[in-house]
């Protein structure tokens, strides 16, 4: 009390900042931390080929018990696939904008990985132009879900 009377200030708790502020506080340690668009699609490649392997993996086992023709192994790869590149553009549209771009970008860099490392564990040589349906697929199927998560998460009709 009488360090208050003699005009000394004590403590006093800071005021509360809006929401407006953590937000930008959350975009700036974004870019410095190097999170941008660009480690967004990274992190959704990542995301996406992380599924495409336990996916391979589950149906992998399935088919110790299940005699499967080569119409249904093809058929459940497309669904892996597609699930795989729904998942990834999932995660890199996370707090961001630009759905279509960075939903393209993570389905065709997804698209070139698997068809890097087939060919590397085939031990073939890779032929772009043959995989040109596959890439065409990836960036059709990455676009289409881009745009569709983010007319979702803005609520646009």
């Amino acid at each position: 009390m009488e360090k208050q009377a003699a005009g000394q200030h004590t403590f006093a708790p800071r005021r509360e900042r809006g929401l407006d502020s953590f937000r930008r506080t959350l975009r700036r340690s974004a870019r410095r931390k190097g999170r941008g668009p660009l480690g967004a699609v990274a992190r959704g490649v990542a995301v996406a080929a992380s599924i495409t392997v336990i996916g391979v993996a589950l149906f992998a086992l399935i088919l110790n018990w299940w005699n499967a023709s080569d119409r249904a192994i093809t058929a459940i790869n497309q669904v892996v696939k597609f699930v795989s590149i729904l998942a990834g553009v999932a995660s890199a549209m996370r707090g961001g904008e630009g759905g279509a771009m960075r939903g393209a970008s993570v389905g065709v860099l997804y698209m070139a990985l698997g068809i890097l490392c087939y060919s590397l564990l085939m031990g073939q040589s890779p032929h772009l132009t043959a995989y040109l349906a596959d890439l065409g697929m990836g960036l059709a199927a990455g676009g289409l879900f881009g745009m569709i998560l983010n007319t979702r998460r803005t609520g646009a009709a």
